[in-house]
């Protein structure tokens, strides 16, 4: 059997000449019936057992032996019953995240020939969920390994063995490919408490029957979900295909209309003429917020496409932050925020000036949008290995249900109706962190304004 010495498991029905059985349980307390009933019959027998599981079970499984009359301490006393931690065990034998044969023949073969001797040579029934803890720990190909092992090491080791999986393990259709290999790899196969406690035939093949049309309506519920899941991704494919084409459509007449007003702008102001300078004013702050919405939708195109390329340079973040605060004077007016900033110090990186432009330009205008009108601070800080920017309100604050998914594309944590824009903003914020290799979280109680930090490494590497 080649597959026992390495490489993926492959499935195969057991020898005949071992007992290797599997039970699937729903509730621990049917299994330490189960596993306390398998080895009290042994016992009877004049066998010894073997226990390899966790605390927990091991201490459910005696405790039922107890209950069932058989005296534990004496059988411990003179080897009849071994009870071995089930994580301890493997790590014996586990070769870079696999069982490996030849250490496997030697602790687990070493085990049962004591037990045989302690029996007088009788036979030796064991109970292991080794195979189960390699499934709970995501490696199936071990678990699958491990029990091919456990059949080869039954050609020369007489022995019983009970194995037994949580059912609730199995809930993905990779693994359904696992459970089916499971149940070929035992001669047994015993189905939870809610089929095999069946008392009567006729029941159990309706309880069965049943099972199979629900199987079959998750076969067909599956498939559904498979069609909409293509259907959705066509979707999303097409959706940003449109986003780019209608952005860079836009790039060229937003180009030349923020031109013309500029154009316009400086003419009127030789003429004097302040309600046109008025007027032209708010088209061009119109213009200018279309542009931001425009390049907002390129961006979310181009980090889906995972191209975000970064120009990097070194650069003084509080310079930048001084900047984006002096070109931001209008809407910190407007806002009726009183806006204080703490960047003295210069604070030189490794980054992409117009990306750090765009994070401080989202922040303060989130802040001055949520701030209700009350103080904003803005701080850079530098410490060992970082820069840090703080970005405080003292606003209407973000419920915490909210604070995970305002990351997110298009989420936002108010009403659209109530307050403009695309939920782009802070999306983008940590995006630019995290492709410079840093990050941003937020604080924030309702009512009680938020703070924004953005963590960014003095150099990506």
């Amino acid at each position: 059997m080649s597959s026992t010495h390495g490489g993926t498991a492959q499935r195969q029905h057991p020898s005949g000449g071992n007992d290797h059985r599997v039970q699937f349980y729903e509730d621990p307390s049917f299994l330490f019936d189960v596993v306390a009933k398998f080895l009290a019959a042994g016992f009877q027998a004049g066998e010894s057992a073997v226990v390899i599981a966790s605390e927990d079970h091991t201490k459910g499984c005696t405790a039922r032996l107890k209950a069932l009359g058989f005296d534990v301490e004496p059988a411990l006393e003179d080897g009849r019953l071994v009870l071995l931690d089930a994580r301890a065990t493997l790590a014996r034998f586990m070769v870079d995240g696999l069982p490996d044969w030849s250490r496997f023949q030697q602790v687990i073969g070493d085990v049962l020939d004591r037990s045989h001797r302690a029996a007088g040579g009788r036979g030796v029934r064991a109970f292991g969920e080794m195979v189960d803890l390699l499934l709970k720990d995501q490696n199936p190909q071990a678990a699958l390994l491990l029990e091919e092992q456990w059949n080869a090491l039954g050609k020369t080791h007489p022995f019983g063995l009970l194995c037994a999986y949580a059912l609730g393990g199995f809930q993905t259709q990779e693994d359904a490919r696992v459970f089916h290999a499971v149940c070929g790899a035992h001669a047994h196969v015993i189905p939870t408490e809610a089929y095999s406690q069946v008392p009567a035939e006729e029941l159990r093949l309706r309880e069965v029957a049943a099972l199979q049309q629900r199987s079959k309506m998750l076969e067909a519920e599956i498939e559904h979900r498979k069609r909409v899941e293509k259907e959705l991704l066509v979707a999303v494919r097409l959706r940003d295909d449109f986003l780019s084409v209608a952005g860079h459509e836009l790039r060229t007449p937003l180009a030349t209309l923020q031109l013309q007003l500029h154009t316009l702008t400086r003419l009127t102001r030789e003429t004097g003429d302040a309600r046109v300078q008025e007027r032209l004013e708010r088209v061009r702050q119109q213009a200018q917020r279309l542009g931001t919405l425009t390049e907002e939708l390129l961006d979310v195109v181009r980090v889906g496409e995972g191209y975000l390329a970064l120009q990097t340079e070194t650069c003084d973040l509080a310079a930048i932050v001084l900047d984006v605060v002096d070109l931001s004077s209008e809407v910190v007016a407007r806002s009726g925020c009183q806006l204080r900033v703490l960047a003295e110090q210069p604070i030189w990186g490794e980054w992409d000036r117009s990306r750090l432009e765009q994070v401080v330009t989202n922040l303060l205008s989130n802040a001055l949008k949520y701030g209700a009108g009350k103080p904003v601070e803005v701080v850079v800080k530098a410490s060992r290995d970082r820069a840090e920017l703080v970005v405080q309100d003292h606003g209407i604050g973000i419920p915490l249900d909210a604070q995970a998914r305002i990351f997110d594309r298009f989420e936002r944590a108010v009403p659209t109706s109530s307050y403009g824009g695309l939920g782009l903003g802070l999306w983008m914020v940590r995006q630019v962190a995290e492709a410079h290799g840093g990050g941003v979280r937020v604080e924030s109680e309702p009512g009680a304004g938020a703070t924004f930090t953005v963590e960014l490494p003095y150099t990506k590497g």
